[in-house]
């Protein structure tokens, strides 16, 4: 298979991440980040494409070993760094070419550039966002308007808060708001890659979802209002979820438990297997991945945070399906097929 190129807006993508992890940076470094992002359209999907496709989180401080020395490396034009541009640019791929994929990851964890599946335990997220939580980690936040917040693991959020609104960036993750009523003159929002979901009461929960490309919202008290990037709009009541995208917002069937997470556990009723590894993925280290496939599969149960490796063992145990693991820097999901 050839190797996809790297983009102009991913290749400085990667030069950003591989500054922003030297633990050298300064106040105007992140400014200058912050700048890049906002001066092209093709910006924030590079950074967020190449965040999802490590995990959600690859710097830390004093990483220039690591992750960021990896993803410097792979702008080179040698074998190996053909090798890392296509396990990380690369989707999935389906049980029929998990062959050819055992073989290119032996050749790229044998090399310099295995490292940029590993995830750092300080993710990006704490340099550039205004709260953030790392592996396994859940954070309680009281907002100065008196709202409560509490944030999913390995979940950042921006607070940008006005005179005439209240807005917070979720970034990546997940998080749980009970929203101060301060009136119409001043909302409360929470926006996505996707779109914006607003406060019309008091309690509900988002999530973005890097595998499915969209986010979910459930609502728990009162409303809340949805409008995606091309202007689609869809009030949901309490009791009521929805996953939506750039342009389309799907109902989600009722008993769904996305906030299951608070208390720890994962609770899905009939939801696709891809909700759960997003569930699971921010309480686990390195770089869980689901084949699209296997991110269909109907699924019943109730899972504890707490033991991760258990859920996993679980799914192989009731489900269709393979969960291969390369040391503790990458865990993959796929259909099981008639070799395996």
């Amino acid at each position: 298979m050839k190797a996809r190129s790297i983009d102009s807006a991913t290749d400085q993508a990667i030069d950003w991440l591989v500054k922003l992890g030297s633990g050298q940076t300064s106040a105007s470094d992140h400014q200058a980040f912050e700048a890049w992002l906002q001066a092209d359209a093709a910006h924030p999907p590079a950074w967020d494409a190449l965040q999802s496709r490590l995990g959600a989180g690859a710097v830390g401080a004093g990483s220039t070993g690591g992750v960021a020395g990896a993803l410097a490396q792979m702008r080179d034009a040698g074998p190996a760094a053909q090798l890392g541009r296509q396990a990380l640019l690369a989707p999935v791929p389906s049980a029929s070419r998990r062959r050819v994929l055992r073989g290119s990851l032996a050749v790229v964890l044998g090399s310099a550039t295995a490292a940029v599946l590993a995830y750092r335990q300080s993710p990006w997220q704490a340099l550039v966002a205004d709260l953030s939580t790392r592996t396994a980690e859940r954070l309680a936040q009281r907002l100065p308007d008196g709202s409560e917040l509490l944030l999913d693991a390995r979940s950042a959020l921006d607070i940008r808060y006005s005179a005439s609104l209240r807005l917070l960036h979720l970034r990546a993750g997940a998080v749980l708001a009970k929203v101060a009523p301060l009136g119409a003159d001043r909302p409360f929002v929470v926006q996505s890659a996707q779109g914006r979901v607003q406060a019309l009461g008091t309690h509900f929960m988002v999530r973005q979802l890097d595998a499915l490309g969209q986010t979910l919202v459930q609502v728990l008290e009162h409303s809340v209002r949805i409008t995606t990037r091309s202007g689609l709009e869809q009030v949901l009541q309490a009791g009521e979820a929805a996953r939506f995208g750039d342009d389309h917002i799907a109902l989600e069937a009722p008993g769904l438990a996305a906030d299951a997470w608070a208390q720890g556990v994962i609770d899905v009723r009939n939801q696709p297997l891809a909700l759960v590894v997003d569930a699971l993925r921010p309480y686990m280290p390195g770089v869980l991945r689901i084949s699209p496939e296997a991110a269909q599969l109907p699924i019943f149960g109730v899972f504890s945070l707490d033991d991760p490796q258990r859920v996993l063992q679980d799914l192989v145990d009731t489900q269709p399906v393979t969960v291969r693991h390369w040391g503790s820097w990458l865990t993959l999901i796929g259909l099981r097929d008639n070799a395996d």
